[in-house]
Formats: C-alpha cells, sequence, structure tokens
C-alpha cells in the first residue's frame, strides 16, 4: 500500500506539470527573474529528468558515480525542445514505473540508500525526500515563473489540484 501512495503522489505531480505546461506562451520560454536563474525552459527541462533520477541511482546495475550519472542525465535533459515535454514526462512515469515494479513494501521501509551528498535513510523516506519533494517544489517555481511572466490567469489552485483533467 505505501509503495502504490507514493507512486500515486508521483503521478500527480507529473500530470499538475504536464497541465502547467500547457499555461505557458511560446514567448515566456526564455523568461527568467533574473541571471544565474534557470528560465522557465530550463526548469521544463529540468522536471523531465528529476522525479526519476535517484531512484534510478539508487537501483541501478553498475558502479557509475553520482555526478558523471546525473551528469548524462541533466545533459540530454538540455537538449530536450519544449515540444516534448509531455512526451518526456510521461517517458520519465514509465521509468518511474517500471522502477517501482523492482521494489517491494519492505524495501520501501528497510533498504537503507545513500545519499550522494551523505547520509542514509529507508529507500521511501528517501524517495519522498527526493522525488516527491523535488518534483513538488520545482513544479511551485515553474507556477510562479509562469506567472511572473505575464499569465494572469494562473493561480496557486492550479499547483496543488488539477483545474482541468490532463491526458
Amino acid at each position: 500500500m505505501y509503495k502504490q501512495q507514493l507512486l500515486a503522489n508521483i503521478e500527480k505531480e507529473i500530470k499538475i506539470c504536464r497541465r502547467l505546461f500547457t499555461k505557458i506562451q511560446p514567448d515566456q520560454l526564455d523568461y527568467r527573474p533574473k541571471e544565474g536563474i534557470r528560465s522557465i525552459l530550463e526548469l521544463l527541462q529540468y522536471l523531465s529528468i528529476i522525479g526519476g533520477t535517484m531512484l534510478s541511482f539508487w537501483l541501478k546495475n553498475d558502479d557509475t558515480d553520482f555526478n558523471t550519472f546525473f551528469g548524462t542525465a541533466a545533459a540530454k535533459a538540455s537538449t530536450m525542445q519544449p515540444e516534448q515535454f509531455l512526451t518526456a514526462m510521461d517517458e520519465q512515469m514509465v521509468l518511474i514505473k517500471n522502477l517501482f515494479d523492482k521494489i517491494s513494501e519492505e524495501d520501501l521501509l528497510n533498504r537503507e540508500v545513500t545519499y550522494p551528498w551523505g547520509g542514509q535513510e529507508p529507500l521511501g523516506q528517501a524517495i519522498i525526500a527526493t522525488s516527491i519533494k523535488w518534483l513538488s517544489a520545482y513544479k511551485l517555481q515553474l507556477l510562479l515563473f509562469i506567472k511572473l511572466s505575464g499569465s494572469e490567469k494562473i493561480g496557486t489552485a492550479d499547483a496543488w489540484v488539477l483545474t482541468e483533467l490532463t491526458s
């Protein structure tokens, strides 16, 4: 049951990100509040990988270090064009579901994973601390940037509930 709850939370965050994308006008993609902060397009690129990257890292079958692993994923994401975002989010969800198929409820509660920046936690707790929190946090940043770049018809509820159906 815990596994399904985690997966449902990730899936909801991805659906909301997909819907927020539909609120972006093409002339907003390069918007950034100031130099040194991601643009809307860069946020979309980051969102296209951030939900599955840590789980993929923890479940991989080789000894690739985190910086190489993440750097490869980030480099690939940086080439994503806006029109590829919805497909990229769908692919990320498929990846996450496939990874979840490889873990058990017992793994979520008792399998210790190590963060690249130090510290260990049970896998389930680590998924909350990474995949779920990261999708949620960057989703909120995306909402804010869309609003700051001129979309008046978007509000807080758009970040928390599916105010419109999304396929």
